[in-house]
C-alpha cells in the first residue's frame, strides 16, 4: 500500500479515537478528508462502522470531483502543524500521522490465556454451548446468536493483546459490547423458560466478571499511562436500568405470546421473523453499552431498524387478518415507546464531544 495511504489511515483511526467516536467530530473529520480529495482512502478500511460507510459513501459521492488518485505527495502538504486542528481548515500534522511512537502508546504483550478475562470468557462460552443443546430446535435464530455473541467475547480479547493502548481499549469495548449481548440473550432465554433461572444466575455472574476484569485492567492501564484525556471512561452502565432495554423485553414477551396462538401455526416465515428482529432489538440495546460513542449509536440504529421491521410484519398480519388491530395494541405502543427512548438517548449522544 502507498505510504502516504498508510499514513492518513492511521491518522484518522488515531483522530476517530482521540474524540472517543464521537459523531459530530468524526464527521467532521471525514469531511475535511472528503473536500481534500483523500475520503477515497477510507472507504475500505476494513474497521469502518456502518455508520462512518454511510458517511463515507455520501461524501464520496458529493466531492467525488475533488478525489485525487495519483501522486499524493505533491498535492498535499503532511508538515507537522503546531497548532490545534479546525474542522475544513487544518493541515495533517506529522506528528499525529506517527501516533504510535508516542512511548506511552506502547504495552508489553502476554500470554492472553494466562489472562483472568479470557479464561473466564473461554468458560462462559464452552458452557453456553453446551447449554444450547437442549433449546428446542425452532430456537435456532437464539442458539445462533447467543453463540456468535460468547464467541465474540473471547476473540475481542484474544484480538486486544497488543502493544497499542487504544487498539486494546477498542477491542475491549467490543468484547464488553459483546458480553452484554450475551446477557440479553440469556434473559430472554430465561423468561422462554428455555434455561433455569439457577442456570442464568450462574452465566450471567460469569458475564459481569468478564465485564469487570476488562474495566479494572483499562482503569489500571490509564492510571499507569496517564492518558485521562485521551482514552475513554472504562466503566459502562447497567443496562438493565436502561428503560428501552426492559420495554424491548417486555415486547419479546409480548410478541412470543401473541404469535403462539393457533392463527399463526401456519405463519412459521412470520412467526421466525418477528421473534428475530423482536430479539434482536433488545441484543442491540444490550450491545450499544459500550465505550464508544460511534459504536453506542451504530447498534441503537439497528435496534432502531429491528423496531420497524417487527411493525412492518404486524401490518403484514393485519392486512392478512390473521390479527386484530385489538391484539396488537399493546405491542405497538411499546414499538413508539422502545423507539422515542432510543431517539432522545441518540440526539443527545450526538451532542456529546
Amino acid at each position: 500500500m502507498n505510504q502516504v495511504v498508510e499514513q492518513i489511515q492511521g491518522w484518522y483511526r488515531n483522530e476517530r479515537e482521540l474524540s472517543n467516536y464521537s459523531i459530530m467530530d468524526v464527521g467532521d473529520k471525514l469531511k475535511y478528508l472528503a473536500e481534500k480529495g483523500l475520503i477515497w482512502i477510507l472507504k475500505d478500511m476494513k474497521d469502518n462502522t456502518e455508520f462512518e460507510k454511510i458517511v463515507i459513501d455520501s461524501f464520496l459521492n458529493k466531492y467525488r470531483a475533488n478525489q485525487v488518485y495519483d501522486n499524493l505527495n505533491a498535492h498535499f502538504d503532511l508538515k507537522p502543524s503546531n497548532q490545534t486542528p479546525q474542522p475544513n481548515s487544518y493541515e495533517i500534522p506529522q506528528k499525529d500521522l506517527h501516533f504510535q511512537d508516542k512511548k506511552q502508546q506502547f504495552l508489553e504483550i502476554r500470554d492472553v490465556k494466562k489472562f483472568s478475562g479470557y479464561q473466564k470468557a473461554k468458560e462462559l462460552e464452552e458452557k453456553i454451548f453446551d447449554l444450547c443443546r437442549n433449546f428446542p430446535s425452532y430456537e435456532y435464530n437464539i442458539v445462533d446468536q447467543i453463540g456468535r455473541s460468547a464467541n465474540s467475547i473471547k476473540k475481542s480479547i484474544e484480538i486486544a493483546e497488543q502493544i497499542y493502548v487504544r487498539e486494546k481499549f477498542k477491542n475491549y469495548s467490543d468484547a464488553i459490547g459483546s458480553a452484554k449481548e450475551t446477557s440479553a440473550w440469556l434473559e430472554i432465554s430465561v423468561k422462554q423458560q428455555y434455561i433455569s433461572q439457577n442456570q442464568f444466575e450462574e452465566l450471567d455472574n460469569l458475564v459481569k466478571q468478564v465485564v469487570s476484569i476488562l474495566t479494572r485492567t483499562m482503569s489500571n492501564i490509564i492510571k499507569k499511562e496517564g492518558e485521562e484525556k485521551e482514552l475513554p471512561n472504562p466503566y459502562t452502565p447497567d443496562v438493565r436500568n436502561f428503560t428501552a432495554y426492559e420495554e424491548a423485553l417486555i415486547l419479546v414477551e409480548k410478541v412470543y405470546e401473541m404469535t403462539s396462538v393457533q392463527e399463526f401455526r401456519k405463519e412459521k416465515d412470520i412467526v421466525y421473523r418477528m421473534r428475530k428482529y423482536a430479539t434482536s432489538c433488545v441484543a442491540n440495546i444490550a450491545e450499544a453499552h459500550q465505550l464508544y460513542i460511534l459504536k453506542k449509536f451504530s447498534f441503537f440504529n439497528e435496534a432502531l431498524m429491528a423496531l420497524s421491521r417487527v411493525d412492518s410484519l404486524l401490518q403484514t398480519c393485519l392486512t392478512r387478518q390473521i390479527v386484530t388491530e385489538k391484539a396488537i395494541t399493546e405491542i405497538k405502543k411499546l414499538i413508539v415507546t422502545i423507539r422515542k427512548i432510543l431517539l432522545k438517548t441518540m440526539g443527545n449522544m450526538s451532542k456529546q464531544k
